[in-house]
């Protein structure tokens, strides 16, 4: 089984990094290849530029972007792993999905090109409930990614969340980090499609492509 780690944090000592450090060797361990992607250190550039977004029709991506393709059809599975800000996820990580999964690669007219793949995705917060629940915190993360990996075809889209992280106890970590493991073991524990998606992201897709639903028209001012 082939495992992509996309880790998006910029801070060497952050718990997102002892979730790294703790999770990989136990994939390994399983019998998985890992490959980690440290999108802060290998500097991954951000900005949607005109040449991206022509790849669009010409299918001509960037260097960086062609390799990032490469390890997405690569993987089996993708595990991310980043902090929560403003309730959305680092702006370089939504940015890595919108140049990696653009149009042409990730979907098109006929629907999602990346199909029986799967997404377990593990979340840190400075904060905790109830305020989480009451700013949507949980609900933004889970529309984006349901919007994200439905989109491209993705089987299993599952989410874990650690709280509080900054100002809980070093018990309460440790035992978040026994946590990590059980989540990831799901890759190995369960089958394709047994985690099923977050929302209706999938079947919204297939309805607007089979014509059963009409998506919603702008209107221009």
């Amino acid at each position: 089984m082939n495992i992509l780690v996309i880790y998006a944090h910029p801070y060497d000592g952050s718990f997102c990094k002892g979730i790294l450090d703790t999770i990989v060797p136990k994939m390994e361990k399983r019998g998985a290849n890992v490959k980690v992607i440290d999108l802060v250190k290998m500097n991954f550039d951000a900005t949607m530029r005109p040449e991206d977004l022509k790849a669009t029709v010409t299918k001509t991506y960037t260097q960086e972007v062609q390799q990032e393709q490469k390890n997405i059809l690569w993987a089996d599975a993708i595990v991310t792993i980043c902090p929560v800000w403003f309730g959305s996820v680092p702006g370089f990580l939504k940015a890595y999905f919108d140049k990696v999964f653009i149009t042409g690669f990730g979907y098109d007219y006929t629907g999602g090109l990346l199909q029986n793949k799967r997404v377990f995705s593990l979340f840190t917060f400075g904060s905790k409930d109830p305020y989480l629940s009451l700013a949507n915190q949980y609900k933004s993360i889970e529309y984006l990614w349901d919007n994200i990996f439905s989109m491209v075809g993705f089987k299993d889209i599952a989410v874990k969340y650690f709280t509080n992280v900054p100002r809980t106890t070093d018990e309460v970590r440790a035992k978040y980090l026994i946590e990590a493991i059980e989540f990831v073991n799901q890759i190995f524990d369960k089958e394709l499609g047994e985690i099923g998606q977050i929302g209706a992201g999938e079947l919204l897709v297939k309805l607007v492509i089979e014509g059963k639903l009409e998506m919603p028209k702008v209107k221009k001012i």
